[in-house]
């Protein structure tokens, strides 16, 4: 249905317009992506590194001289008109396009993502939403707004959350009770602590990779110090209503083959005490040291149950691996193809008004903010991916009750006390940046969902 609908606005020259907000390793992919398909193209391109935002231009195909720089949205929406690609520093610029229909956020920076979506979804844009810092920190708000408005807030697929998201509304769709569902990740034994500064040696990267990508040092340290998995599973659970068996979930190393028994209940000879969690499984070993030998690496999965015996025999029939004496089976995929699969979120926000997945109205869950090392007295904290901290999902109710502090307010964030390593955060152990746009968006959201 999306092709044909694409061909159709192909034909009447009239492609569906789309405006990215970061021209990094994601932007800069699905720049290329886009090239390759009919009836939607980029139009305007946002990077504080107008180098950057040209250089992935180029790479997706489009002429030097089809590329022009501005300044204004009156220049923009003429560039856009003249067939013109568009770069700018400011991402408020492509937010208000007037030409354009979907813009994607993809800075990954709390901060950044709130304000722009808040800007796009008053402007009548839909928004396809990459920065998951961004929406577990203020999406319910943002989702909310975007409906007052008549238009889609989505996360996006081709990231897990929306890959996953997928799986589950497939599952639900069918009738079958999801008693799990997440992602594989590798979480080694000292990757807690790692920093930026670690990223080339521990992702293998040279210089050349370094800068051909755009590798963002920090949101990739966020990958390995768990964080990321951290973030994206609290996304998941605010989309599908799952929540975190216990804090930061119980990422046991887990083959393929094992997940549909080690994601049961205990009394089923699972880990589990509740079914419909989110859920990790780390391809490295229990000694923290050595891969598995059937991991499911960076894919995704889903655990269902069937009660019925004729469904129960038919999946097993089909090879499916089975566990929760034999009511509970496996759906999974090995890959998740991020900025390739994007478009399709683009396509069904345009085409058909809705989204691949979108915050619940009340969050289940929350990212916790949690010490990655001692921390002093007026050390400021910068946030996912940094030096000072990383990030666990906790179920909402349970960091409402303890006042921590969410991950996507804790950049910039002074330490009014010591912290030990380990240690939750709260709101009482900080002084915030008032003059914070997320922060803003965050206090209206508390105020207007409990």
């Amino acid at each position: 249905m999306f092709s044909a609908a694409l061909a159709r606005r192909a034909a009447e020259g009239k492609p569906v317009r789309v405006g990215i907000i970061g021209a990094g390793k994601f932007g800069g992919g699905l720049l290329v992506q886009l090239a390759q398909m009919k009836g939607m193209a980029a139009c305007a391109v946002a990077d504080r590194d107008l180098e950057r935002a040209r250089r992935a231009l180029l790479a997706s195909g489009v002429t030097a001289d089809a590329i022009q720089l501005v300044e204004s949205a009156g220049a923009l929406a003429d560039a856009i008109h003249r067939g013109k690609c568009a770069i700018a520093q400011d991402g408020l610029l492509v937010a208000g396009a007037e030409p354009v229909e979907v813009v994607v956020e993809a800075t990954g920076i709390p901060e950044v993502g709130a304000r722009l979506a808040y800007e796009a979804i008053q402007q009548g844009k839909h928004v396809v939403m990459v920065n998951v810092e961004a929406d577990v920190t203020v999406g319910p708000l943002l989702r909310r707004l975007a409906d007052r408005a008549g238009v889609v807030y989505t996360l996006v697929d081709g990231d897990q959350p929306g890959v996953i998201m997928n799986m589950v509304e497939w599952a639900r769709t069918l009738g079958f009770e999801v008693v799990a569902a997440g992602r594989g990740t590798l979480l080694y034994a000292d990757d807690r602590e790692g920093t930026p500064d670690t990223v080339p040696q521990r992702f293998g990267f040279d210089a050349e990779t370094l800068a051909r990508r755009s590798i963002n040092l920090k949101m990739f340290n966020s990958f390995r110090d768990g964080t990321k998995s951290q973030v994206e599973m609290t996304a998941l659970a605010n989309m599908a209503g799952l929540v975190p068996d216990v804090r930061g979930m119980h990422e046991p190393a887990a083959n393929i083959r094992d997940l549909a028994r080690i994601f049961s209940r205990r009394e089923e000879g699972g880990i589990l005490g509740q079914h419909g969690v989110v859920e990790l499984a780390n391809s490295v070993a229990g000694d923290g040291r050595t891969l598995l030998d059937d991991p499911l690496k960076m894919g995704v999965f889903a655990v269902i149950r069937a009660e019925h015996p004729f469904i129960q025999e038919d999946l097993k029939n089909y090879y499916l691996h089975s566990g929760g004496e034999g009511h509970n089976f496996l759906l999974y995929r090995p890959y998740h193809l991020v900025a390739v699969e994007a478009p399709i979120s683009i396509a069904k926000a345009a085409l058909y008004g809705q989204p691949t997945g979108a915050p619940l109205p009340t969050p289940v869950a929350e990212v916790i903010t949690v010490a990655k090392r001692e921390l002093k007295q007026g050390e400021v904290l910068d946030g996912s991916g940094g030096y000072t901290v990383y990030g666990l999902c906790e179920q909402a109710e349970v960091a409402r009750a303890h006042q921590f502090l969410p991950l996507g307010l804790a950049d910039r964030a002074r330490l009014t006390q010591p912290v030990r390593r380990g240690e939750a955060i709260t709101y009482g152990m900080v002084e915030l940046d008032e003059e914070s746009f997320v922060l803003k968006l965050r206090r209206l959201q508390d105020a207007t969902v409990w």
